[in-house]
Parts: structure tokens; C-alpha cells; sequence
């Protein structure tokens, strides 16, 4: 039962919203480094934009 659940949650969310999801969490994960962790979260947001 919970399969089918997430398995129409998945079909309910946007295909490229959830392909795009660990970019965008990486981005905001990465962006808490100091000095270098905001040019690199910049071009991870970029990747999860350019799925969307």
C-alpha cells in the first residue's frame, strides 16, 4: 500500500520538479561551506533550473 502511495505521489508531482529535487538540495546543503560553497551551490541551483 505505501508503494502504490509514493508511486502516485510521484505521478502527481511534476517528472522534472522531482529529477531536479537532490540538485536543489545539494545546492542549499553545499551553499553552508565557507568561501566556496556558494559558487558551487550557484551552478547546482543552475543544473536543478535547467531540468525545470
Amino acid at each position: 500500500m505505501r508503494v502504490a502511495l509514493l508511486l502516485l505521489g510521484c505521478l502527481v508531482l511534476n517528472a522534472c520538479g522531482v529529477a531536479a529535487l537532490p540538485f536543489r538540495i545539494a545546492g542549499d546543503v553545499i551553499d553552508i561551506v565557507p568561501i566556496i560553497g556558494s559558487p558551487i551551490s550557484g551552478a547546482l541551483h543552475g543544473v536543478g533550473n535547467v531540468i525545470d
